[in-house]
């Protein structure tokens, strides 16, 4: 029998232990992932694969229990299935099957949810189409879905109708809103329409059949059929369609639902727009798996955050840091603040000044942070209630690394966003506190570690793989993200590597950003970057412009060049040797070109794309030896007037770019003015 001052010992050295190595937030990680391989491998064993599956077993355990809110309107899993069954039927007799794919351009709604539930149960896949992109970003987005079939919400057509012609041409021959028929015939500018002056057709859905579809029908799903189709904006060109397949999808929700613990007693606040994975497969994914509910909003909203969170009786919130920044920032209320129900939120992007300060002020008392692509092979998780840990996108401990291997930072050049290799040509590891790219293993071989790679992209997939890296044979996926780790296992975000960067939560592909713009009469050459700002998340817009000589005059003083003066000699009379002439801006082409530059930002660029600022230069742009601009010097001189002698204009809350001088630069470090 151990003595009190036995048991007192142990507890000691196993609180010590536990100091040194974090063995208890390694088990936190390590045992419901574990877990999950295991059930997941029954899964597979038993034909069961199918994510639809896991929303049917929550119809049958508790069909009349409330499975989404939405606006104030509950639906039971009952609802939701009787609903996506109709819809299901409804998409059968146009011809919809097993892989084809189906574009949905939709805004948060349980519509948007019953869609995506209809083509899983039949085996098609939705293919996400980003409800903020317009013009060619958005045709681009249509045709690399490779679809005959497009459903919107009414709300949405004007981007549509203004690229009609251009989804005919690519083969689009189904389009209907999903928008209620009366719904839309009430409004001014349709009632009076006849039916052929309309672009699209009703989704009469709702007077189909309700009967479901056995679930012998999908034993034919397997780990790599497509779940959805969701764009990213990876390092180059248009948006990704990166597939998100049913065995790591389902790997996902599952060891988020084991590590938050989420139960059927648990509300989950969801803001976040369903078009990308994070709002789809997580916010929504994790409830088929626990059973949980789901408090949908139509859009982030300060105002009504708290408001929906306290009124639903929220347990859990998603997130991403831009999120948290808006809610830090809205004023104190200490009556309300803490006045709500949440003992954890998820998500990723949360800052480590930001942090703290959320936890402390609205009384959240856990953080479940990750890492995570679309396309990723991997992930990070970071689960912490207090300053240990805080900032951290994960922690990996002996037990996490001895169930998931494979995480890499390795050396790389930021110039040439080239990976630095030794004398052998393998990748070199970077120690603890040394910045460099993550990597992630691409092993076919293995479910966790499996790379899909973009939909009908094949040379895209290709270029995010590196072979050889460390052992020969071996194959890893570069994220283009650049992270750091410490000595006590925690791993830290550092920042995004290469032509991506992040804005307002989403990312933003700078090449396509730089083609939208470099349409604008006038622009000769032009780069696009992301440049930190006081207080913001993420990096804003940049774009550096080489305009035509056309906007250009000379200068009516000349610039003399002399040959040097030798002292020593007593020759102070040198006379100049060249004259060169200079050139200054013609204030009303550029005034012009601004203008010109705002209005179609404003309408070829979904809101978050468009730059915050502008820079006009006076020479042409440095280029690397592959053609690439160098954005380095750019970067770092962002929109510090002290350090760019050139023009600045910013992008104002009215919609267009007007000047940016020391007194916009005051007013944006001390916080008083909003991009």
């Amino acid at each position: 029998m151990v003595s009190v001052t036995g048991a007192l010992a142990l507890l000691s050295a196993g609180l010590y232990l536990d100091g040194r190595t974090r063995l208890s937030r390694d088990l936190k990680f390590g045992v419901p992932g574990l877990r999950t391989k295991l059930w997941f491998q029954r899964l597979v064993n038993n034909n069961d694969i199918s994510m639809y599956n896991r929303f049917d077993d929550q119809c049958l355990l508790r069909p009349f229990s409330v499975a989404l809110v939405f606006e104030d309107h509950s639906y039971t899993w009952r609802d939701l299935e009787l609903a996506s069954n109709r819809m299901a039927h409804w998409y059968k007799s146009r011809g919809i099957g097993p892989k084809d794919r189906v574009a949905m351009f939709m805004t948060n709604s349980p519509l948007f949810v019953v869609s995506w539930l209809a083509l899983l149960k039949i085996k098609a896949v939705a293919a996400f189409i980003n409800n903020q992109i317009v013009g060619p970003v958005l045709l681009h987005s249509l045709k690399t879905a490779n679809s005959q079939v497009l459903v919107f919400d009414y709300e949405l057509r004007g981007a549509l109708e203004e690229s009609i012609q251009g989804i005919r041409e690519i083969g689009y021959k189904t389009i209907v809103t999903v928008t209620p028929k009366e719904q839309v015939l009430s409004r001014f500018d349709e009632h009076l329409k006849e039916p052929e002056e309309r672009f699209f057709d009703f989704m009469e859905w709702q007077q189909c059949s309700a009967n479901g579809f056995p679930r012998a029908s999908r034993e034919d799903v397997v780990i790599g059929d497509a779940v959805a189709l969701i764009y990213t904006s990876g390092t180059t060109g248009f948006p990704k369609a990166a597939v998100m397949d049913h065995g790591r999808c389902t790997l996902a929700i599952s060891v988020w639902t084991g590590i938050c613990n989420i139960t059927e007693k648990d509300r989950t606040y969801d803001c976040l727009p369903l078009y990308h994975s994070a709002g789809a497969i997580i916010g929504i994914g994790q409830s088929w798996i626990s059973g949980s509910s789901v408090v949908l909003a139509r859009k982030f909203s300060t105002s009504g955050f708290w408001k929906d969170v306290r009124e639903h009786e929220v347990t859990l919130i998603q997130y991403i840091g831009e999120l948290c920044r808006y809610l830090v920032n809205t004023p104190e209320d200490p009556e309300l603040d803490k006045v709500h129900k949440v003992r954890l939120m998820f998500g990723n992007g949360l800052r480590p000044d930001i942090w703290r300060k959320f936890q402390e002020r609205f009384g959240v008392a856990t953080v479940f942070e990750s890492y995570t692509m679309s396309e990723a092979t991997s992930a990070l998780f970071n689960l912490t209630s207090g300053e240990d840990g805080a900032g951290a996108v994960g922690f990996r401990g002996p037990l996490v690394r001895a169930f998931q291997g494979g995480l890499r930072i390795v050396k790389v050049d930021l110039d040439t966003e080239e990976l630095i290799k030794d004398k052998h040509g393998y990748c070199i590891e970077c120690g603890p506190g040394e910045t460099g790219e993550l990597i992630t293993l691409a092993d076919s071989k293995k479910m966790e570690n499996r790379f899909v790679g973009y939909y009908n992209q094949p040379k895209l997939s290709q270029a995010k793989l590196i072979q050889n890296a460390f052992v020969q044979g071996d194959q890893y996926m570069r994220t283009g993200d650049l992270l750091y780790r410490t000595k006590d296992n925690f791993w830290y975000f550092a920042d995004r590597a290469g032509d991506t960067f992040r804005w307002k939560g989403e990312n933003v592909s700078t090449a396509e950003v730089a083609d939208t713009l470099g349409h604008v009469e006038g622009i000769a050459s032009c780069t696009v970057y992301g440049v930190t700002v006081p207080g913001q998340d993420g990096r804003a817009g940049m774009v550096a412009v080489v305009l035509k000589d056309a906007y250009w005059e000379e200068d009516n003083d000349t610039l003399v060049i002399s040959a040097p003066v030798d002292e020593a000699e007593g020759d102070v009379s040198a006379a100049p040797i060249a004259t060169a002439v200079l050139r200054k801006l013609n204030e009303r082409a550029l005034h012009e070109f601004m203008d010109r530059l705002s209005l179609h930002a404003s309408k070829r660029l979904p809101a978050y794309a468009i730059p915050r600022f502008v820079r006009i230069c006076e020479s042409e742009l440095e280029i690397t030896g592959t053609f690439k601009n160098k954005k380095v010097e750019l970067k770092k001189e962002g929109f510090d007037v002290e350090k760019v002698q050139e023009r600045l204009y910013w992008w104002t809350p009215k919609g267009c770019y007007v000047p940016f001088g020391r007194k916009q630069f005051e007013e944006l470090h001390a916080g008083r003015a909003r991009l």
